[in-house]
């Protein structure tokens, strides 16, 4: 049996009686003798008559085939879609396939590797260290993090070779990519630079040179993620709660990873020091939402409701979605049309496999971005130095180039920086205040929603729009025109990299 999401359509239906008429033609569903065909799980219940319900079943896949015509066309029914983070993770850091380790690395004659990872001389806690495994044509990955010692020990078979060792740790210091390591080794990560007047480069090329703390002050923004702190630099954010696997946590949304927190801080991160990088548009009221699980990817019904929730109980102008899948979820393209027509626009992340965009970013009703890089940026042996593309015509104005991961096409709308950008990550591990670099079309979305955040704040035009699709037109258009061409074909940068004015 696979599990399956069902829901009514909200989207095009402007009256309570449309809206009433589709939750009942869900409700209807739900009564007849399909939903006595199949295991219910969950069912979510919005205290709102007019809002979206989302049914988790499971059911054959041949049943569902049979019966999808039959269903009102106000109901929707689909295979749960699990769409993932677009942030270069360790395991592809490297670009190898990554599988679980299993038996075969343990197989006959086992070897011991140690290694000691160092920041500034000092051990590294809490660092992920990934040892990418070969033999013959199989490829293997496997991680471990290191102790308070900064130390780490893994143990394989002999028939495999190291091919490639990625360190990243918790923050503080760049994340480095090393071959031809010995086992004892002890391996140094440089520190990341300080902030110029809190900016980066990522803000000097969006038009920024010096921080403002009001900068987009009079615009809502949300972020769909993996939560949000606990941080000192963040705590003006607004926390949601978390919709996971159909339900409404409202005291669940601290950060369950880093990603978040990350994303969140790009925007509108408030530093408490002038060496510590600044949110593009921290004057702007930020709210965050989590949709993830821990170790797992979220669906397109958590996803869907959280949109709801920003969009209808909130009332943001931008939601941020650094999120991605290959198979487009119908319940989610309605989520982001109904959000549209309330007057709120969705800005997604192209997505890092190199290929085709994918969604909801390739949706028309979105702002599809894909990241850029900045050549110099990153010591030797870094991440952040290595994500160059080998296509020429990938390389654009000012020593930007867009990045080898990042996915582009005619979908594309523009391009920020997404490579090596610096942020806030949870408060853990002992860190105070901790920042990391990291790269993905993840990235590059929130540095552009945030610089659209600037705009949108600074236009009279579009703070007067009642809150409709009218308004989210004019979000658009305000987007296209505050963009520059910085040299590449549209299917890389859209109309090109925002401008702040």
């Amino acid at each position: 049996m696979s599990r399956f999401l069902m829901t009514n359509r909200r989207a095009g239906k402007f009256s309570n009686s449309e809206k009433l008429k589709s939750r009942k033609a869900l409700l209807e569903t739900m009564d007849s003798s399909f939903i006595s065909n199949v295991d219910k799980i969950i069912e979510s219940k919005p205290k709102r008559d007019t809002a979206r319900a989302v049914v988790y079943f499971e059911a054959e896949d041949e049943f569902i085939n049979q019966k999808k015509d039959s269903i009102d066309r106000d109901v929707i029914i689909e295979p749960e879609i699990f769409h993932y983070n677009s942030s270069i993770r360790p395991a592809e850091l490297v670009q190898l396939p990554r599988s679980s380790l299993s038996d075969d690395v343990n197989f006959g004659n086992t070897i011991n590797f140690n290694l000691t990872i160092q920041g500034a001389g000092n051990p590294l806690y809490g660092c992920e260290v990934i040892l990418h495994l070969r033999t013959g044509g199989i490829n293997r990955s496997t991680s471990r993090v290191t102790n308070r010692n900064g130390r780490v020990r893994f143990t394989f078979s002999d028939s495999f070779s190291i091919s490639t060792i990625v360190v990243v740790p918790a923050a503080g210091f760049w994340p480095m990519m090393f071959r031809g390591l010995r086992s004892g080794n002890i391996v140094e990560c440089p520190p990341l630079p300080s902030a110029k007047s809190r900016c980066g480069w990522w803000h000097n090329h969006l038009g920024i040179q010096r921080f403002k703390k009001t900068r987009g002050r009079g615009i809502k923004v949300g972020v769909a993620d993996t939560g949000v702190g606990p941080h000192a630099e963040l705590v003006h954010v607004i926390d949601i709660g978390a919709f996971v696997d159909g339900l409404e946590q409202q005291a669940a949304g601290a950060d369950i990873d880093v990603h978040g927190s990350h994303v969140c801080g790009t925007i509108g991160a408030r530093p408490t020091s002038s060496d510590h990088f600044g949110g593009i548009a921290a004057g702007v009221r930020l709210f965050s939402t989590r949709v993830f699980q821990p170790a797992s990817g979220a669906n397109q019904g958590d996803i869907a409701n959280a949109i709801d929730a920003l969009s209808r109980e909130h009332k943001v102008d931008l939601i941020n979605l650094s999120l991605g899948a290959s198979v487009g979820s119908q319940i989610i393209r309605d989520a982001i049309i109904d959000a549209a027509e309330r007057g709120t626009l969705c800005v997604c992340a192209a997505a890092n496999s190199n290929g085709a965009v994918e969604y909801p970013a390739a949706f028309p009703e979105t702002l599809a971005i894909s990241a850029l890089g900045l050549e110099g940026w990153g010591p030797p042996g870094s991440i952040a130095a290595q994500r160059l593309p080998i296509e020429l015509e990938r390389f654009g104005q000012n020593n930007l180039y867009h990045a080898n991961f990042s996915c582009f096409g005619p979908e594309i709308n523009g391009t920020a920086p997404g490579v090596g950008i610096i942020s806030t990550v949870p408060e853990r591990l002992d860190l105070e205040v901790p920042y990391a670099s990291m790269g993905g079309t993840s990235m590059a979305t929130p540095a552009a929603c945030a610089a659209l955040a600037a705009v949108l704040a600074a236009d009279q035009q579009y703070r007067a729009l009642p809150r409709s699709d009218v308004r989210t037109e004019h979000a658009k258009l305000l987007f296209q025109q505050s963009c520059n061409d910085i040299g590449l074909h549209q299917q890389y940068q859209g109309y090109g990299m925002p401008q702040v004015p």
